[in-house]
């Protein structure tokens, strides 16, 4: 009778009880013995007498679904079948091992072979057949060596069951045997929470550590019996791999922090989220990674720009950028919404074929900023309420809240910043500035902004991992459903509201601010005009008129100021009479070059006190001479004054000598005779010298005459001229 194939020593589920197969009878009974209890398993017959089950009731209970069959483990293949069931279909065994494939084509192939020598001759001959016909097989892996064969025939499964989950290579998958002692284990253990504990503790403290306090432990079992065993030193990799193994979010938040913990373990958020463009807008700052020349009567290293970015939460197009020396400040705030709301006409030139990147402009409902002071002063807090713009003030300390910008950031990092070449300069000036032309890129500043237009308009046509879209292709269609772009019809009261203050004169020729000039005729005539005569009396200056105002400007753009007009109540634009120099400039920058220019003149200090001193001895030349030996006289009588000694910080006193043959009288030291009296110091008996004291009598004063009150009206009445009367 032909039934289900048996093996001695199989395990089968009947029922709730495992059964192992220890024989097979006559009349093909089976001696089930149960794990158990030990006993053979007793089934009835048609009869009801209780007998040995059958290979044909084994057979029946099978197909109905009552047994089934428990995998069993040999010896020698354990630990592959250990963990076999964790790797389901083809594809994923195939992804967990690739090379599991290939032991199961190689052990096929031997299988219908049949007949072949088990020696290295053998397998090698084999090898090289199956190899002839796969190729592409064997193209992949190198053979395996004979007793490598060996082993696979015989720990992964048997002839005609060589299942792919069989084949697959558990090293490393797999826990294994413990090396070290449980008391080993358990210091490693306690040295490891160590580090974890101590910020101050190193990787190597901490196992020097473990180290020391093994090693003492081996000396005192040394020391009480040559019998017993020493422990073993775990080397520093397990000691390493042992803390690495501790991480975990409350060993990282007891030696870095909370916030550590949270920034390595805790799950984001769905982050921000906008339906339309324009509707939220995220700003911030970054210091870009290469350095900045100019050529300014030789080159000249400015440092390393700030960028200020403001970029569309929807779309992820850049609206608005700054590259300046100015560092995080208000006014680079301002100027970037100012060119977040205005067209990008250089796009056009540069990027012909996609004219959509000149119309990525306009006007935020809420951005998004941090704390910086730039942005929670309530001087932009108002301005954007004067602008219809909410602002949102992201949580402290974490810049993950604008994941939007900062990834942006690392974009424009990877696909610009760290590209650039370095040493475009020589040698020899680069090492004046002491970069590294292998590391530090330096460019000039025109050669910076066109890149960095070229980087952004890269960037918005481009395929973005989150929108599966260009960034310029979402911008265009949203803004195109919603009916166009709202935009600041008059961005210049940016600049009026949001700059900086200060005070100046209003003459004739205009206003003379950071040794720049501010005039235009047509409107410092009339506005000095209304002005100059609220000016006080005492205060003004002879000939023409002038006028003090308040005057406020964009320190990273000089090019005009705007001055304050109290009777019209409002600010009037006063353009720089050097718009070529001003147009585009910081005052960072500005200042910079009037400290370059001054350098540049070659005079000391010491020359100019020179030239100094000589004017002013001509000038005593001419002098008459009373007028000098008035001079000098009032200076010897301060000389020689006390007071003026003793408010002196010296505070010395010159004493002079009477004069002698030998130039000066010597110095004789005198003892007091208050030690030497023998009278007990009595007070003297004589009487005092003089008369007594008499009283005076009082003295009587005159009564003064009266003059009459209009003695000195007369006297100015006769008199001829008012030098008389005086």
């Amino acid at each position: 009778m032909i039934g289900i194939r048996l093996s001695v020593g199989d395990t089968w589920l009947i029922g709730s009880e495992r059964y192992v197969l220890d024989q097979v009878m006559g009349s093909d009974l089976l001696h089930l013995r149960s794990e158990r209890t030990g006993s053979p398993l007793q089934v009835p017959d048609t009869s009801g007498n209780l007998l040995s089950p059958s290979r044909e009731w084994l057979t029946e209970q099978f197909g109905l679904g009552l047994v089934h069959k428990v995998e069993t483990v040999s010896v020698n293949s354990r630990t592959a079948y250990r963990n076999s069931a964790g790797f389901g279909d083809y594809e994923m065994t195939a992804s967990k091992d690739p090379k599991a494939v290939f032991r199961q084509t190689v052990l096929k192939a031997l299988d219908r072979l049949g007949s072949y020598s088990r020696s290295n001759e053998g397998i090698k001959l084999a090898l090289a057949s199956i190899s002839r016909s796969k190729p592409e097989t064997f193209s992949k892996y190198a053979p395996p060596s004979p007793s490598t064969v060996r082993r696979w025939l015989k720990a992964r499964g048997q002839t005609g069951e060589r299942t792919l989950k069989a084949m697959v290579s558990y090293s490393g998958r797999t826990s294994r045997k413990k090396r070290l002692p449980a008391s080993v284990r358990k210091r490693l253990h306690r040295h490891a929470l160590s580090f974890w504990s101590n910020l101050r503790q190193s990787i190597g403290d901490a196992y020097d550590d473990l180290r020391f306090a093994l090693s003492r432990l081996n000396a005192w079992i040394t020391n009480r019996s040559s019998y017993w065993r020493t422990v073993p030193i775990p080397s520093k990799e397990t000691f390493r791999k042992q803390i690495r193994a501790l991480e975990c979010y409350e060993t990282v938040a007891e030696r870095y922090g909370k916030k550590a913990a949270d920034q390595r373990f805790k799950a984001t958020g769905q982050g921000l989220r906008a339906r339309r463009p324009l509707l939220l807008g995220a700003m911030d700052h970054t210091q870009v990674d290469y350095h900045v020349a100019v050529n300014f009567k030789g080159w000249r290293l400015l440092g390393r720009p700030w960028l200020t970015s403001l970029i569309d939460v929807h779309s992820r197009c850049i609206v608005g950028w700054v590259l300046s020396f100015e560092p995080p400040s208000l006014y680079s705030v301002t100027e970037c919404i100012k060119r977040a709301n205005r067209p990008k006409l250089r796009m056009a030139d540069r990027f012909p074929d996609c004219p959509e990147l000149v119309e990525i402009h306009g006007k935020f409902d809420e951005i998004i900023v941090d704390n910086g002071w730039e942005y929670t002063g309530t001087s932009f807090e108002s301005a954007m309420v004067d602008m219809g713009v909410s602002v949102r003030w992201a949580p402290v300390r974490s810049p993950t809240y604008k994941a939007v910008i900062e990834r942006y950031f690392g974009t424009l990092n990877t696909k610009l910043h760290r590209k650039l070449p370095g040493g475009t300069f020589p040698i020899e000036q680069l090492r004046a500035w002491d970069l590294d032309p292998r590391i530090d890129a330096v460019l000039t500043l025109e050669q910076a902004e066109d890149l960095l237009i070229s980087a952004i308009g890269t960037y918005h046509q481009e395929l973005h991992s989150t929108l599966m879209e260009a960034p310029v292709t979402v911008w265009s269609r949203e803004t195109f459903k919603q009916g166009g772009i709202q935009v600041i019809g008059d961005d210049r009261q940016l600049d009026k509201m949001l700059g900086a203050r200060t005070d100046a004169t209003l003459t004739r020729s205009g206003i003379t601010l950071f040794n720049l000039q501010f005039h235009d005729p047509e409107i410092t005539g009339p506005m000095l005009e209304d002005l100059a005569r609220t000016e006080p009396i005492r205060g003004r200056r002879k000939g023409s008129a002038t006028a003090r105002v308040e005057v406020k400007y964009n320190p990273a753009d000089l090019d005009h100021i705007n001055v304050w007009h109290p009777r019209l109540g409002q600010f009037i634009e006063l353009p720089c009479t050097d718009p070529e120099y001003a147009s585009g400039l910081c005052k960072w920058r500005h200042d910079l070059l009037q400290t370059w220019v001054r350098e540049e003149q070659h005079e000391d200090a010491d020359e100019r006190c020179r030239r100094r001193v000589e004017l002013r001895k001509e000038i005593e030349a001419i002098t008459p001479d009373r007028i000098l030996t008035r001079s000098k006289r009032a200076q010897a009588r301060l000389l020689s004054s006390p007071k003026i000694e003793a408010m002196s910080s010296n505070a010395i006193r010159v004493e002079y000598a009477p004069a002698r043959h030998d130039g000066m009288a010597p110095i004789i030291q005198t003892k007091p005779m208050a030690s030497e009296r023998t009278d007990n110091h009595e007070k003297p008996v004589r009487p005092p010298r003089g008369k007594p004291k008499t009283q005076k009598r009082p003295t009587k004063t005159r009564p003064q005459a009266q003059v009459p009150e209009t003695a000195w009206v007369d006297a100015v009445q006769n008199a001829q001229k008012w030098e008389d009367f005086q």
